[in-house]
């Protein structure tokens, strides 16, 4: 039995540029949310906008202000 299932897969980038990386969300057993971006420390919130917000500062500020973190829509 698996004990996560990706939620939602998320890409940094500048603001109008190419991808720098890219990682996860996911819903964990307790029903909370944890993001991850490769060299960073992973993020918990209790909501998929909580762990994004988070994950965004992280990036702004290792990347600079001109980045965003956005969800990746497979649909």
């Amino acid at each position: 039995m698996k004990s996560c299932i990706i939620e939602e897969e998320i890409i940094v980038h500048p603001v109008d540029g190419m991808q720098l990386t890219e990682g996860y969300i996911r819903e964990d057993i307790t029903m909370h949310f944890r993001g991850c971006l490769p060299g960073f420390e992973p993020s918990a919130g209790d909501t998929v906008d909580e762990v994004l917000q988070c994950l965004e500062r992280k990036a702004k500020a290792y990347y600079g202000e001109d980045v965003v973190v956005e969800l990746i829509s497979h649909r």
